[in-house]
Formats: structure tokens, sequence, C-alpha cells
């Protein structure tokens, strides 16, 4: 069981400056024999009901993806354990699948992140709680909230004084944010104020929502170091990132800051590192050739008639499906389908015959290493616990971008103790075709109800007229966090748009755009890779190398930064595609073009074809030349 981290929760919004602290006395006590009201009230109590308190807190769940702000929906419910060193909850039921989730979510865990003194009395002895067993909890396939309650119980038994700030009045904080101070280190250069309240978050579950441009990998490395001054050795500090270049620059930017030791794994290498020290890797890994697995999926649908045959990418899509969003054996997906539709059975034999053509050749798949890991862990409770008591502090970066299987790897190592830092943008959820999804960091406070969260406001990459452009465009979106967006760059940065009378005399005046381009610090980037096609051809026309840029589709300059960007075929029809017209996706398509407006630095250049211009670029309020 790991030691306890000494809670520094809660610090005002201006955290870096260093108002005055007081101590709490914080203890956890279950019983099932709590002193009478009067009694608790004499010493001290805020006395509460859990019938009460429940639907108050049921009422908490029910916040859905369109938020006004940023503001926690339980806050009302945390606020108790804020203003109050003592508080009693009494009636506390004890039902693994109804009650212990809500408990530990918004109770116990709380107070325990805050300081307090809490006394729950409940139906059933809290030394129950920690005997090994207990109802398994969807999607965790585990007894997750009553692992996580038993581990606070314990390690809160014993009365602790921990820091907390002392109430500052309101016209010092006022006068705090009105005259911010930037603060640093040996680390880089200084931080802004919302920097370094996120750095100095407390030490539960810390949700940063970082928009373009906004310093998250600058702040993820300076929480390294935080964590570190808290006492937290190196090797217990577990680094996450979508892919594996992230990962590598977050690594070498924690190396030049002198935070060595840190773990620092993407998803796959985290999976591949945990099935092979657990011996569960196979001899192979690696993707089925195409070869096979188009014989595969010919074989499986031969025998069905009038039923379409899916193509390659198809055929993978519904294989990573079951392993990764729905995340069942073949076996299960079989058994959930309906038995009198034979067709609807196709793509489970599909996943059947895939997972023994699989195991056959003693190879494992690159989604296996999510999968499998998050099996084990969820099956066998002495893997779980050894690798639990391995990280203390689990530092997520990208988190928009991760699927299901993912979100669950990131809970199950950081349970019990929680201590989670996520940082993501909601407006730059973009891989909906890889089982991302905007709800899932909108609605993290409905998994981890007591998190902080803290918004970076300033975009300190682009110029103030494209700052100020993407924030008008991503403001019509209604399924996002309402919060700020400020310029934090001093240069105003150049907008241009252009309107051509069909597209190939668009991809034309691209070719001349990037005639005199040097460098590598211009990209042309399209909505499809057919965008791209049109001007490279049309370059070959015109005698222009296009070697003399980088050309990406938008979804794959994420994370990816130019001096001058030019965007070509920002038509309605492409930008937004056509076919997320049809399925009713123009907000996915608005927050993509809002990451290529934000890839560019000082210089944005837009073509469209006249007559079809993108509702998008009205929205940024983007003026439009007409070129004849």
């Amino acid at each position: 069981m790991r030691a306890p981290i000494t809670p520094q929760f809660l610090i005002w919004p201006a955290a870096c400056f260093s108002f005055p602290m007081i101590s709490r006395t914080r203890q956890l006590i279950w019983t099932t024999h709590p002193p009478s009201p009067a009694r608790l009230r004499r010493e001290g109590y805020h006395v509460c009901r859990y019938p009460t308190l429940r639907d108050r807190i049921l009422a908490c769940r029910t916040a859905g993806t369109r938020r006004s702000g940023l503001e926690n929906p339980a806050s009302a419910i945390l606020d108790l354990f804020r203003r109050k060193e003592r508080v009693a909850v009494l009636d506390v039921g004890c039902d693994a699948r109804q009650d212990l989730p809500l408990v530990y979510a918004y109770l116990v865990e709380p107070a325990f992140r805050c300081g307090c003194r809490l006394l729950i009395g409940a139906d059933q002895e809290g030394g129950a709680l920690e005997v090994d067993g207990g109802e398994t909890e969807a999607p965790w396939g585990h007894p997750w909230s009553r692992e996580r309650l038993g581990h606070l119980l314990a390690v809160g038994r014993d009365p602790v004084e921990v820091p907390w700030p002392e109430p500052v009045p309101r016209w010092r904080r006022w006068f705090a944010r009105l005259f911010p101070r930037a603060d640093g280190d040996e680390a880089g250069g200084p931080l802004d104020p919302e920097q370094m309240a996120a750095v100095n978050a407390g030490d539960g579950v810390v949700q940063i929502i970082a928009p373009a441009g906004s310093g998250k990998t600058t702040v993820l490395i300076r929480r390294v170091r935080e964590l570190q001054r808290r006492g937290s050795a190196p090797e217990s500090i577990l680094c996450m990132s979508f892919n594996r270049d992230a990962a590598v620059e977050i690594g070498q930017r924690l190396e030049r800051a002198g935070l060595k030791g840190v773990h620092v794994r993407s998803f796959h290498a985290m999976g591949l590192a945990l099935l092979r020290e657990e011996g569960h890797l196979r001899d192979q890994l690696g993707e089925m050739a195409d070869e096979e697995l188009e014989d595969l999926v010919a074989a499986v649908f031969a025998t069905a008639e009038g039923v379409r045959t899916p193509g390659l990418t198809e055929a993978r899509n519904l294989i990573s499906s079951f392993k990764l969003a729905r995340m069942v054996t073949p076996a299960e997906a079989r058994a959930s389908c309906d038995p009198d539709d034979p067709a609807a059975r196709l793509p489970a034999d599909l996943y059947a015959a895939y997972e023994a053509t699989l195991e056959g050749a003693g190879r494992l798949d690159f989604d296996d290493l999510i999968a499998r890991s998050v099996r084990l862990l969820q099956q066998d409770r002495a893997v779980r616990r050894r690798w639990q008591a391995r990280f203390e502090r689990v530092l997520v970066d990208e988190y928009q971008d991760i699927e299901p299987a993912q979100a669950l790897l990131v809970g199950l190592l950081a349970a019990p103790q929680d201590s989670l830092f996520c940082v993501g943008d909601e407006d730059q959820c973009i891989y909906a075709w890889r089982r991302a999804t905007v709800r899932r960091i909108i609605e993290l406070d409905q998994v981890y109800p007591g998190l902080e969260r803290h918004a970076l406001v300033r975009n300190y990459r682009c110029g103030r007229r494209i700052v100020a452009a993407s924030r008008r465009l991503i403001r019509h979106n209604q399924v996002r966090f309402r919060k700020p967006l400020h310029a934090g760059a001093a240069q105003d940065g150049w907008i241009a748009a252009a309107a051509c009378r069909d597209r190939s005399a668009g991809a034309a005046l691209v070719a001349w755009l990037i005639s005199d381009a040097t460098g590598d610090e211009v990209a042309v980037l399209a909505r499809t890779a057919r965008l791209l096609t049109e001007v490279r051809a049309a370059c070959a026309r015109l005698g222009v190398d296009p070697g003399r840029v980088e050309m990406a589709t938008m979804h794959a300059s994420k994370g990816r930064e130019w001096d001058r960007v030019i965007i070509f075929g920002a038509d309605e029809g492409q930008a937004p595609h056509g076919a997320s017209l049809r399925e009713r996706e123009i907000e996915a398509e608005r927050r993509l073009f809002y990451v290529a407006l934000t890839r560019a630095k000082r210089r944005l250049e837009i073509v469209c074809t006249s007559g079809k211009e993108s509702r998008f670029l009205k929205e940024a309020g983007i003026g439009i030349s007409n070129i004849k």
C-alpha cells in the first residue's frame, strides 16, 4: 500500500501569490455506531444525512456536454468540505452498485483532499471494504470504487495535520488577478498566473484545459518538478502520451530540465512493458498483412448472400472497435449478436477468425497491447496492485485524443491513489474515427467528481489576429466549455483569404504562393489527401517544386506549427466535408478547422472557390477577396 500524499488542494486560482496557509486535521472515521447528531454538533461537526445528500449528488450527474463554464457540477457539494473542517454524514448505505461509488467520489475523496475530519455513519463496517473481492463495477471490470474507498479509509484512519489556505479577503484576490505576477524557475521562463495555478494544483485528479498554443507541455514539465518537490520519487511518476513522437518530446524536455528517472511512455509502449513483464507477450508483434486480412474477410463473408463485404479499412476498424471500444472477447461479441439475424453475426465472426489467425501465428497486433493490458489489470488483482504500487503519480497529455480502452488503462494505473493530471482541450478533439470523443474530456467530472479544473487562457503561438479569428470560430460550437481565450504573442499576425473561380485555379494560386518559399516554415493544409494531390499536380504544371513546403491533411497537422500556413479547399463540401454534413457532425468539422487555423504562428492564407466559400470563414470573421 502506497503512503498517503500530503494534500495541497484547492489552491486559489492566483496560487502563485503565496496566500497565507493554516492547518487542518484530516481524518476519516467510518463507524456503524455514530454519536447522536446533537453530540456531533457539540463537537463541532456539520451534520448531514446521506439520503438528502444523495439526491443532490444524483442531480449533479445530469450536467451533460453543454457547459456554460468550467465550474464542476458538484461544486456546491464539494464546497461543504472546503468550508467545514468537520463533517458528519449519517445513514450511509453501502450498496456496492448504487451507494459506494457515490460515497467515495462525492464524500470521502473530496473530504480527504480538503483535509477534513469526516465521520461516516454507515450500515456496514469499514473494515469489510478493505477485504479482497466485491461486486464488479462497469466499465472497470473489478470493484474499482470499493478498492479506492478501502485505500483511503486505511491511509486516512489516523489524524494528520495538513496545510490549508487561509480564507483570503475578496479584495486581495481581486488585486492579485488585476496585477498578476509571473513566476518561473530554472526549468524555463516565467509562467502566467493560470499556468502557475495548474502547476500548483492539488494532489487528486486535476484536469487542465489547454487550448492551442497555451504551453501545455511546459505546464506538464513544471508539474513533474512540483511533484518531485512534494516528495515523489522520479521513478514513481508516469507520463503518458497519445503518440510516440509526443512521448519522445516530453522525455527530452524532462531531461533538459534536469528531471531524470521519470517514466515517459506512449500508451502502446506502456502496454508493451506491462505485458512483457507479466509474461503475456507472444513471439511476434505487428499488424496482419493486407493480403492476409483480405482473404480472411472474403472467407467470412463468402457465405452471406446480399451482404456487402467490408473493405480493408472498414474491416480493421470493426476489429479495433471490438477490442478498444466494446472491449469484448470474440465469444462475448458473438453472444451479444441477435441469433435470428445471421448477417448481424458476421462482424463478430470476422473478429473470431482474426483472433484465431493471430493466435495460430503466435502474434499480437498493436491494439492488443492496450486491450490485453486492460483485461489483465481488470482480472488479476495481484497484477493490478503491483502496477498501481509502482506509479504514485500519473500524468496524461492530449487526453482529448484517447479512446475507451486507453481511458480505462489510465484509470486502472492511477488507482487507488488517484493522483492524476490530465491535459487536453475539447476544442481540439478531432479523431472521432479512432473512438476519441469530446464527451470524454467534458464529462471527466462525472468519472472523478472531486476533480480540480484549471484552464490555460493564452495562445502564445499565434498572432493576435489569428487568435481572434479562431476564437470567433470555435465559439459557434455548443458541446464545449465556455472559456476565455486571449492572445499571448506580441505580433498581430496576418490573415488573407482569396476566392478563385474554381478549384483548379485555386490550386494554381497555392502553387504560385509557395513558389518562393524556403526552409521548413511553410505548410499547405487541406481537409483531404485528394485536395493535396490537386496542389501537387498544379505545382508540376507550373514548374514549382512541391518539396519547398510541407503538405498535410488537417488531421495530420495536429500537434504541429509553422510560421506560415496556406489552407486550400476551404469550401462547403470540403471544410466542412460533405459526409460530415450528412451525418450532422458539423461541430467536429469546426474543431478540425480550428486546429488548422491555429497551426499558423504569423501568416495565414486561405484559398477557397467563389460561390462555395466555407461557412467557417464567415463564422471566424475572415474577409474574402475574389480573384478573377
